[in-house]
């Protein structure tokens, strides 16, 4: 099996397995237990916010809630608010992942005031647009840091400055599933007017099932469940030992991710896709994107028929938002960036790991140029 949809999910290190072990056999015990400091259960958690904080330079480890991924995250930000506030005008953009754009829309069921901010043709979101809509009523902004189809890197930064200077008591929400473990974050650097930051383990070699929030000092929400008082009693519920120790140790060896060998080679595979198949079209290729991504479409394919396709000869490619496949419109992201119906329709997603090789391109380009009724006997991809 050639796997290439690692913006889905991705394989954990076998570090992280190692990691997780002990607390399925031996120190399977409860972390919130009256003996934990005679068995050490309580342990995980700690170095999983220690990891944390050094990966994303935050403040400190308790600024990190953790959760069961970036979807509860997300959620968890958009229902606190809505307990909090009777009304509101509240921003994202139109490229947002479901776990965003859904909550956004309970809320405006709710009687709140949701503006849906533009992106370019390239999938950015345009700051004059956003500039437009921050008012003095804007309560909270929500901006995804990295697009999970496109791999798009959003401003942030200067999306934040604007922010501070344009309505400087609104929070400021990114989704950062797919930047974390990616690109380097620093929340008391550029990031510095981020005020929550949701991402989830299985995105940087971490298990499924963990995630978290990073919640500036001095912001607050409202508990997310309770009932045991866990995670400083802002999501009671028995902690999940295993999965924290997995995330403390995806998120010590993140630094190991290889983004420039990983770059190039997305970089040779777009050359050479676009050698072969000239109606290839390699979307946002213009504008700074995630090294390990490359969404395109074939002009007169249908995305979804050719990702079955090549799963069944065991190639795994995505067709966007793992969740979201199947769409019959095609990618949400690609119409939102103004691409014709029937070319969004013919999206596929390759995402790329740093166990990926070059002999997995090959046969990927083999597979996709006998589908499109090209010759196969195409030259080796080279560096």
């Amino acid at each position: 099996m050639i796997y290439l949809d690692n913006n889905a999910t991705t394989q954990p290190a076998a570090r992280v397995v190692e990691a997780m072990l002990p607390y399925l056999t031996e120190c399977y015990f409860n972390a919130a237990a009256s003996t934990v400091a005679f068995t050490g259960a309580d342990k995980p958690r700690r170095e999983a916010a220690a990891a944390m904080a050094k990966l994303l330079n935050a403040e400190e480890p308790d600024c990190f809630t953790f959760t069961s991924g970036a979807t509860e995250s997300n959620n968890w930000v958009f229902s606190s608010f809505a307990r909090k506030r009777k009304i509101g005008r509240v921003l994202i953009s139109t490229v947002e992942h479901a776990s965003v754009a859904e909550p956004a829309a309970e809320l405006a069921r709710l009687g709140f005031e949701i503006v849906e901010v533009p992106v370019d043709v390239q999938g950015v979101i345009r700051l004059d647009a956003l500039r437009e809509a921050l008012r003095e009523d804007v309560a909270l902004i929500s901006i995804m840091a990295a697009n999970n189809e496109t791999g798009v890197l959003e401003p942030i930064s200067e999306i934040g400055r604007l922010i501070r200077e344009h309505c400087s008591s609104a929070l400021f929400h990114t989704d950062a599933t797919q930047a974390v473990g990616k690109i380097a974050i620093d929340l008391q650097g550029e990031w510095e007017d981020v005020d929550l930051l949701s991402f989830s383990a299985h995105k940087f070699h971490g298990p499924k099932g963990i995630g978290g929030l990073y919640l500036r000092p001095g912001i607050e929400l409202g508990p997310m469940l309770l009932g045991g008082g866990q995670e400083h009693g802002l999501r009671s519920g028995t902690s999940n030992t295993p999965a924290l120790a997995g995330l403390a140790a995806a998120a010590s060896e993140a630094h190991a991710f290889g983004i420039q060998a990983v770059c190039e080679l997305r970089d040779i595979f777009e050359k050479r896709l676009q050698a072969v198949l000239p109606q290839a079209i390699i979307h946002s290729h213009r504008v700074p994107r995630l090294a390990n991504t490359s969404f395109f479409s074939i002009s007169g394919t249908d995305g979804e028929e050719l990702a079955e396709i090549l799963a069944a000869s065991g190639i795994i490619v995505g067709t966007g938002a793992a969740c979201s496949s199947g769409a019959i419109d095609g990618s949400k992201t690609l119409r939102s960036m103004g691409v014709p119906r029937e070319i969004a329709a013919g999206g596929l997603r390759v995402s790329l790991a740093r166990n990926s090789t070059l002999g997995h391109l090959e046969a990927l380009l083999y597979a996709i140029t006998a589908f499109c009724g090209k010759s196969a006997g195409q030259p080796a991809l080279t560096r």
